[in-house]
């Protein structure tokens, strides 16, 4: 038995609420006998969905209630306005705090430099987020890879033998491009969001052609994700989709002159609208999250890029299914689709900060090993009390790529610690893999 998807109830529209208010008498007075239920909603910025099954509303007019949240809504809406399209946001008390608390800990709290301390654990850390990033976001569009394989694909740079493997393999090289050519304030482009899409989408498609290209029918459907035949969204006529994606390069490369969005909030902005168009044929919701993190990283958030978002999204998917389809029903509000995001960057963020206090005692345990060794480096001290806890071996590609070194630096570094008697070395097919020798290693971990 298959389990639809349950698409959230439309809510009244704006003639059925304009009379409601017009002919109920006194409609004015039930303001203040509503205002606990509206405080509420209001609050936490719930779907007209939410309210009618919530039982603290029980015995309330839903109708009157939702007229007055819409009254509200509507007096204290940002507009943006697109072709033949108008999203209206609205930025709560809840939304101001986790942005001025996101920007705290994300703009200056997190000292990486005097946390973590040593640079090759910010890239050790960087490759495994970035690569977290990868396997998460294709996760979301169907890759059926599990994260211990598709790690040890990327560290030893093995060829991807399926889809799956490709699509994060093209995810992960993806990130590494927007990380490593994206500039300050730079500039958002029908041609840059072509370019991403043609990386992130390479040799996974129907059709080659259909790689960083526009879609050119309207066959492009979105289907729920447990059940193939049910669709929940129709993406806009293609003919409009070089008009909007245009309007969209605007509205991000300007502000407007009426309000300010803060960037949090307009890359999530962008996210939602690079799925609602669904420009591309495939690869649309891992180019929208590719997206979002490029615009940050113009905005100098550049610490996002060891923060995996797309994890904290995969470990919700209904939820962000339904956040998409409550900013649909309720009148194009994208603000469902920033409240969802953020409650996920915040989870992320989270992880991030308990990875650092963790490391912070890892430093610890890692210069006390160098003390008593001082042969040892400090890739090699991690590595080896990395090695102790997963005793698991270890290849010349794989140290390399974590700590994001030359192969010759990873070579020496695992030819020094078999010298001292650390490893041993083993031929497996092609290429030497090292073993820890447990006895020498007693007491690193």
């Amino acid at each position: 038995m298959v389990n639809r998807l349950k698409i959230p109830k439309k809510p009244p529209n704006q003639d059925e609420i304009r009379n409601l208010l017009v002919n109920t008498p006194k409609a004015i007075n039930n303001i203040e006998q509503l205002r606990p239920h509206l405080d509420i909603i209001n609050g936490d910025y719930m779907h007209w969905d939410e309210i009618v099954v919530d039982n603290r509303f029980s015995g309330v007019n839903h109708k009157l209630l939702w007229a007055f949240v819409e009254l509200n809504r509507g007096l204290n809406s940002r507009q943006i306005k697109l072709n033949g399209i108008t999203l209206r946001y609205v930025q709560t008390p809840f939304i101001e705090k986790m942005l001025h608390d996101l920007d705290i800990r994300i703009g200056g709290k997190i000292d990486l430099k005097g946390q973590i301390l040593a640079p090759p654990l910010q890239k050790k850390y960087l490759v495994n987020s970035l690569m977290e990033e990868a396997i998460a976001s294709s996760q979301l569009e169907g890759a059926a890879t599990s994260r211990i394989v598709a790690k040890k694909m990327l560290r030893e740079n093995r060829k991807p033998c399926t889809l799956s493997e490709k699509m994060i393999v093209n995810n992960y090289l993806t990130m590494r491009y927007i990380k490593e050519h994206t500039e300050q304030n730079q500039k958002l482009t029908p041609e840059l969001i072509k370019e991403i899409h043609k990386l992130i989408t390479r040799d996974t498609l129907e059709k080659k052609d259909y790689e960083g290209a526009f879609r050119t029918d309207d066959d492009v459907k979105v289907f729920a994700r447990d059940d193939p035949f049910q669709i929940i969204h129709n993406p806009p006529d293609h003919k409009l989709i070089n008009e909007l994606i245009n309007q969209i390069c605007n509205f991000v490369n300007r502000e407007s002159d009426s309000y300010y969005l803060h960037p949090f909030v307009k890359a999530m902005i962008l996210h939602y609208m690079i799925g609602y168009i669904h420009p591309f044929n495939d690869g649309n919701g891992r180019t929208a999250r590719a997206l979002f993190y490029w615009y940050l990283i113009t905005q100098r958030y550049d610490y996002l890029e060891y923060i995996a978002v797309s994890t904290a999204i995969n470990n919700a998917k209904a939820q962000y299914t339904r956040a998409y389809l409550f900013t649909e029903t309720d009148n194009d509000d994208v603000t469902y689709f920033v409240k969802f995001n953020l409650r996920a960057l915040d989870i992320a963020v989270t992880s991030f900060e308990n990875y650092v206090d963790k490391t912070r005692v890892e430093n610890q345990r890692i210069f006390e090993t160098i003390r008593q060794n001082p042969k040892l480096n400090f890739r090699q001290a991690d590595m080896l009390i990395s090695m102790s806890k997963n005793e698991r071996p270890l290849t010349i590609l794989e140290m390399q790529k974590l700590y994001n070194t030359t192969y010759e630096t990873a070579r020496s570094d695992l030819l020094d610690l078999m010298a001292q008697g650390y490893l041993h070395k083993v031929t497996k097919g092609k290429q030497f893999v090292f073993i820890l020798d447990k006895n020498k290693c007693m007491g690193l971990v």
